[in-house]
């Protein structure tokens, strides 16, 4: 099952968003975590290296070229000692390439761009490791751990239950919770946000909403973005919709309620 990416962003000419400032504080969030739905190269580096000042516009605009499947994070060694020393960075710029949480490639020292590319296409090449987070194998099971992860409010945990669902009668079902659990997920690390101040208001609203267990808050907060938003953003909010009522179930007063302001051609196959 794959879903499909943040199309507000899809649509950049340029991926400037691509490369991020990471620190001790955000590293598990914006790396470890990040990983598991798109690969996150991590340059360690400091000012005064130089072979780090080499390396860094190689690494920067790979990431930025519109064809480009990874993100950039940029840590700097000086100023976030813990997690260089997790990682045993000894020698720097230091580079390692992370899938599903896990390093799955790694060199050190500065290298031409050709070398670099060739990096990145040979790791990204081989299949990702699987995720470390803990799921049933059965899928009636597994999809009740992802109910009350969303229930909760954890998007992550959610979506890599999801996101690796099993084949079976409930996988249908699993699908239209990935949305939701995809925009929770999105609001953690900021990738849900447009840049455009009111629709990203509604998006808090909403998440805020849902993590109180207030789906009627986060629905009308939800419908409200429809309005702000342009097409891509359309499928991205009424996906999210459906993965509201999908998770209240069909008898649910608020589903009943709700389904209704949908547009007839979106409406879930299941409600």
């Amino acid at each position: 099952m794959k879903l499909f990416s943040f199309l507000k962003k899809d649509k950049d000419p340029e991926r400037t968003w691509a490369v991020i400032d990471v620190s001790d504080k955000d590293f598990k969030q914006q790396v470890i975590r990040r990983s598991y739905k798109t690969p996150v190269m991590v340059d360690f580096w400091a000012a005064w290296c130089g072979p780090c000042r080499q390396l860094g516009p190689v690494l920067e605009d790979m990431a930025v070229d519109p064809q480009s499947e990874f993100i950039l994070a940029k840590l700097d060694t000086e100023h976030n000692q813990r997690v260089a020393g997790k990682f045993q960075i000894r020698s720097i710029p230091a580079v390692k390439l992370f899938r599903n949480g896990q390093v799955v490639g790694e060199f050190t020292g500065a290298r031409p761009a050709v070398l670099v590319k060739r990096f990145v296409q040979k790791t990204l090449d081989q299949d990702p490791p699987s995720p470390r987070i803990s799921g049933s194998s059965d899928p009636t099971q597994r999809l009740e751990q992802a109910k009350q992860h969303l229930r909760k409010g954890r998007g992550f945990e959610a979506y890599v239950l999801l996101a690796n669902f099993p084949p079976g009668t409930e996988e249908e079902t699993a699908a239209q919770l990935l949305p939701l659990a995809r925009f929770l997920f999105d609001m953690e690390d900021g990738d849900a946000l447009t840049g455009l101040e009111d629709l990203d208001k509604q998006y808090e609203t909403a998440t805020t909403a849902l993590k109180k267990h207030n789906y009627g808050n986060a629905l009308d907060a939800l419908f409200s973005a429809l309005d702000l938003g342009e097409d891509l953003d359309h499928v991205y909010i009424t996906a999210v919709i459906e993965g509201i009522l999908a998770l209240l179930g069909k008898d649910n007063q608020l589903t009943q309620k709700y389904q209704k302001r949908l547009p007839a051609q979106v409406v879930p196959s299941n409600l």
